[in-house]
């Protein structure tokens, strides 16, 4: 009844996220711990992170002792990272093969949309650095063989693209 209802209401366009005093329809569902509706406002895009007098939906299903509504909204909370990481990967992959052709530019500016999605991947910035170094550009090439240093100290890697940075500066 009430799930059929909703979808009703969602086919004809009702907005998926309207505030009323206890919060949205997603804080309500997940409050009465009635897991079919959270999933069909989950799927029409409801703001799963939407805080309403200091509470949001996965704290309402968790004061509703609602196992089944806690496990879907952590969910769908956890997609978006991994996302992130796919697609992390995929530009890792595309700056690898760029690097391999000797496009130089090419990897470079795909590390360092990979490192936008992870910034604490010391392994892209000391490939950022190298792609630095085959420009000619000594300052980029120091400057993320510096980071690359603060994240892993101890790396050889990151000894070397410092000391390859260093010694471009010193020629140039």
């Amino acid at each position: 009844g009430n799930c059929e209802m909703l979808e009703l209401f969602l086919a004809k366009g009702a907005y998926v996220d309207p505030v009323a005093a206890h919060g949205t329809p997603l804080h309500g569902a997940a409050g009465e711990g009635q897991y079919g509706a959270v999933k069909i406002l989950l799927d029409h895009n409801a703001d799963y992170n939407k805080m309403v007098n200091g509470v949001t939906p996965l704290m309402a299903a968790r004061d509703a002792n609602s196992t089944e509504c806690i496990k879907l909204l952590v969910k769908v909370q956890e997609e978006p990272m991994l996302k992130r990481e796919i697609v992390a990967s995929e530009l890792i992959s595309l700056g690898s093969i760029s690097l391999k052709k000797k496009d130089y530019a090419v990897a470079a500016k795909l590390y360092s949309r990979a490192m936008q999605l992870d910034p604490d991947d010391a392994v892209l910035f000391s490939d950022r650095s190298l792609c630095w170094l085959h420009m000619g550009d000594g300052r980029k090439a120091l400057l993320d063989a510096n980071k690359c240093r603060k994240m892993r100290p101890h790396w050889p890697k990151a000894c070397r693209r410092q000391g390859e940075a260093l010694m471009l500066l010193k020629v140039a």
